[in-house]
């Protein structure tokens, strides 16, 4: 008897696990047809770019495009229970296309500034480095004219 019942225990553990799988498919499904799912996609390649991760000397972007879709099936699991009716299913995706939109701005905010930074001191290294009308010569020309009128 006891080894009837541990074995109805793994039939329903995997019956169990099995449904979730089948959930998890639904979902996934489910999300990769909604309208918002490409705009969800070319906001997680524009995260990817901004870290330099999106393309690193690769210029494949179905390849990219698909590396995306799995990363962001595999990751998306807004609840349990996979029971997500469409308003829900709606509200998440908009709420997971600003939210990407939103680290976007983030990411790039330090880039510009580092840029700006830089810009800033090539552009005073540039001055430094150009020649003006006192120059090293130039100046101690002027200083030996001026030295002369004090010498008569």
């Amino acid at each position: 008897m006891e080894a009837n019942k541990n074995n109805n225990v793994g039939v329903n553990h995997h019956h169990h696990h099995k449904e979730e799988e089948d959930d998890d498919e639904l979902l996934k499904t489910r999300i990769s047809s909604h309208p918002l799912y490409e705009r969800l996609v070319e906001n997680h390649l524009n995260c990817l770019k901004v870290g330099g991760i999106g393309d690193r000397g690769r210029n494949n972007s179905k390849s990219n495009q698909r590396k995306a879709e799995h990363s962001i099936s595999t990751k998306i699991n807004p609840c349990s229970s996979m029971q997500l009716n469409q308003s829900e299913l709606d509200l998440f995706m908009e709420g997971y296309c600003s939210a990407l939109s939103k680290l976007k701005e983030a990411m790039e905010e330090p880039q510009q500034q580092t840029i700006a930074f830089i810009n800033g001191m090539h552009s005073q290294l540039r001055d430094l480095a150009r020649p003006t009308h006192l120059s090293p010569d130039v100046f101690l020309q002027e200083t030996e004219r001026n030295n002369s009128k004090y010498v008569d």
